[in-house]
């Protein structure tokens, strides 16, 4: 009671009077929800009401208002090639990495088999040893990118990676 006089603020309620006061407030904020949604329906039922009636006059003028769509279409294009640029650029860095798997993986395969395909590259290294000849293959693939953005470049631009692996069991 006394830091309320010294404070300026009203006391707080206790017992009854606190009781009377919280279910005051929250009497007072159900009315308010309830007025704000009475709100809402009359709005959305006068709404349907303008348009069942054909009464369009600010709806259409607000569709059929054209401003700012220049702005939007200046926006969009260097957006859309920004974009077609990246994908570009993710699009031939995961090429190259597949293939560079492919190409791996088929020189293991045939310096395991001992079958080659045509391109491969059979490279004789010098070894320590005098009765075991080391060599290895080299296995080349290219692939074509497409591409996503117009008018980059006149050439075809490809990938190409190698992959390299010692041939086994290969010594004569």
């Amino acid at each position: 009671m006394v830091l309320s006089l010294l404070s300026g603020l009203p006391p707080r309620p206790r017992g009854k009077r606190w009781l009377r006061s919280s279910w005051r407030r929250r009497l007072l904020e159900r009315r308010q929800r309830n007025l704000l949604k009475s709100r809402r329906k009359r709005d959305l039922s006068d709404f349907a009401k303008k348009l069942h009636e054909g009464d369009l006059s600010g709806f259409a003028k607000s569709v059929r208002n054209e401003r700012g769509s220049v702005e939007s279409a200046l926006v969009v294009i260097p957006l859309m090639t920004l974009f077609l640029i990246s994908f570009q650029l993710v699009l031939s860095i995961s090429s190259r990495n597949i293939e560079a798997s492919y190409a791996q993986s088929a020189a293991t395969h045939n310096s395991i088999t001992g079958r080659f395909e045509q391109g491969d590259v059979i490279i004789d290294l010098n070894s320590p040893d005098a009765f075991n000849k080391l060599r290895a293959v080299v296995t080349t693939h290219n692939r074509a990118l497409p591409n996503l953005v117009p008018h980059l470049g006149s050439q075809e631009h490809t990938v190409k990676v190698h992959g390299f692996s010692i041939l086994e069991n290969q010594g004569e």
